[in-house]
């Protein structure tokens, strides 16, 4: 992993400079303090120092904007570092920047100026260019004023200290997860990937797992097989049990590397006995259709059942049908398969949706109850499935367990027939000749 981090630092290096570049020609009309000084971040040779007078002079163009005396009731400035400086601006004038300055940028202010030496100088530069980038091309945009509650500044400072000066792995993770969920605020992938890199090069497993998962999703970068491969690979051999699990996935499937039962099955055996739902699942079907192995129906049902037991839907979903038909040498039970469809259903699984509304509708359990029969078919068709819309047109064509309405009826047969099926349009011509 060191080479594949010194590959990503050179190209992050090199869009910093081009950034450089850019803000070079737009400080030229825009700020002459800056203009002269915009070398100071070049990132073959900065200091933390140039550093802080950026973020200082950042932070003092934002109050002069909003007409503040900056450091008239403070500390004289010749009395303090520079960095002191742009701390105790932070704090004096808290206030006034939280409603001038995106949460996310303001994080980035605090956490360069709280920053007592340099390690990791490019990472650090792609910070500060984002403020800077902010400061001379969006700061004139409406910003939304964030309050005290949604700060969790101090405990990112710490890690970010830790990640930057003591180049501590486990903080650089992180600091990659904070960024990393994608239905959060700060999601910013390209931040992540900055350090899960740091951290995976310093063999954190899970790092090396999580950056895999961009790379094979293709999240924040281009999708690449081959390089998720290595990533998994290098975390499952530390013992990571979901690496493990996806490099066996990709041997399964012949992903970034040749086809391999042999070894796919290793890994499915190793993550499964870490508990890992998805490999107990992909072993049933191992079993079940004799990919590698000797077909085995009995290993087969018990490492679905393990998968179902453990939480995992489609195991759940599978083991529903193998009680409602009887496989793999399983008594039929539809009071089990029902179970199940439930369980996998909670999890909303659209095809237990179906499976349900045929279940009670058809009686299959003993009870019969049309109700709930019409309920899950719903829940399947308001999910797109074309079959439960046209078992909803049979119900309500046919009135059987209720009363007959032909306007249902020919409601759902037309959407059914919308969504191609044959029958369907068939039927809802008969009606409407009537």
């Amino acid at each position: 992993m060191q080479g594949g981090n010194l590959m990503y630092g050179q190209i992050l290096a090199k869009q910093n400079n081009e950034r450089i570049k850019s803000l070079q020609k737009l400080t030229q009309t825009q700020d002459t303090w800056f203009a002269q000084n915009i070398n100071l971040i070049m990132v073959e040779e900065v200091q933390l120092t140039a550093l802080h007078k950026i973020l200082y002079q950042v932070v003092r163009g934002l109050l002069k904007k909003n007409q503040q005396r900056h450091l008239q009731i403070i500390h004289p400035e010749q009395t303090q570092s520079v960095q002191e400086n742009v701390l105790t601006l932070l704090a004096e004038y808290d206030d006034l920047l939280r409603e001038a300055i995106p949460l996310p940028i303001y994080i980035f202010i605090w956490q360069i100026s709280s920053l007592e030496k340099l390690a990791n100088c490019v990472e650090v530069v792609d910070d500060v260019l984002d403020i800077l980038e902010w400061y001379f091309i969006h700061q004139d945009e409406q910003v939304n004023a964030f309050d005290e509650e949604d700060l969790d500044h101090e405990e990112i400072i710490d890690l970010y200290k830790d990640a930057i000066e003591e180049q501590d792995a486990d903080a650089q993770f992180q600091l990659g997860e904070y960024y990393s969920v994608i239905d959060g605020k700060y999601f910013q992938p390209e931040k992540s990937i900055k350090w899960f890199e740091l951290a995976a090069s310093q063999g954190n497993a899970d790092a090396q797992y999580a950056l895999g998962n961009f790379y094979f999703e293709g999240i924040g970068v281009q999708e690449n097989y081959n390089q998720a491969f290595t990533l998994y690979e290098a975390a499952a051999k530390q013992g990571h049990p979901d690496a493990a699990n996806n490099l066996a996935d990709m041997y399964f499937n012949g992903e970034g590397v040749q086809e391999n039962m042999v070894l796919a099955k290793k890994w499915f055996d190793f993550a499964a006995k870490k508990g890992v739902a998805e490999a107990m699942f992909t072993l049933g079907i191992i079993y079940e259709q004799g990919l590698g192995v000797d077909i085995d129906e009995e290993q087969a049902f018990i490492c679905y059942k393990k998968s179902a037991e453990a939480g995992y839907v489609e195991a759940q979903y599978r083991l529903g049908g193998i009680y409602l038909e009887g496989r793999l040498r399983q008594a039929k039970d539809a009071n089990r398969g029902l179970y199940w469809y439930e369980r996998a259903a909670e999890q909303y699984h659209v095809d237990a949706f179906y499976d349900l509304g045929f279940i009670w509708s058809q009686g299959l359990t003993g009870i019969r109850n049309i109700e709930k029969g019409i309920h899950w078919f719903k829940q399947a068709a308001l999910q797109g499935d074309s079959q439960a819309k046209l078992q909803l047109g049979h119900i309500y064509n046919k009135g059987d367990g209720i009363t007959r309405n032909i306007k249902e009826a020919i409601k759902w047969y037309g959407l059914a027939a919308d969504a191609g099926i044959e029958e369907a349009a068939i039927l809802l011509q008969g009606l409407k000749e009537m």
